[in-house]
């Protein structure tokens, strides 16, 4: 049979085609070294499946902030050039066991009744002889005990301390 392309035809062929499986090797049926395909984790137990679980993360360490005393111990973060964190100045305070009375603004306004059941009117409350009752005052709520209604003033008792609330002259 006779060839129908020259033989210099068929030697180009071969040589093209030795050509091209030293460049692909792959074609040629060579292997090539890929890596294995990734397996599924190992768990403690041999027969245990993989989950969707998410990964425990470590835990973060929080946060701890210290108000520096003194320029030397750091400053603000925010304001560098403030001195405000240090012109802290601490007044001392003396205890007393001293209560000091706060000023209650009592004013008989009237005396009425007989003579046997004398009734008082301080302030705006009517008061009769050893009542007992809160009152609102300049200093606040301020408990009134009315001890002794005279004809012409009456003894309270606020706070412990005793006062003659006297009428005005000429009611």
């Amino acid at each position: 049979m006779k060839l129908s392309y020259p033989r210099s035809h068929a030697h180009a062929l071969l040589l093209v085609a030795c050509a091209f499986g030293l460049a692909f090797p792959s074609l040629a049926g060579e292997k090539i070294n890929r890596p294995a395909p990734k397996s599924a984790p190992k768990s403690a137990k041999p027969g245990a499946a993989a989950t969707n679980a998410v990964p425990v993360s470590p835990e973060l360490p929080k946060s701890v902030f210290i108000i520096p005393a003194t320029p030397e111990e750091g400053k603000d973060p925010f304001f560098p050039h403030s001195t405000r964190l240090f012109n802290t100045v601490v007044i001392p305070v003396t205890h007393t066991n001293r209560s000091t009375p706060i000023p209650v603004d009592l004013h008989l306004r009237g005396i009425s009744g007989t003579p046997d059941h004398r009734l008082a009117i301080i302030n705006t409350s009517t008061f009769e002889a050893g009542e007992e009752r809160d009152m609102r005052t300049n200093a606040g709520q301020v408990r009134v005990r009315c001890v002794e209604i005279n004809p012409d003033s009456v003894v309270v008792q606020t706070a412990g301390e005793r006062r003659v609330l006297k009428l005005r002259p000429g009611i």
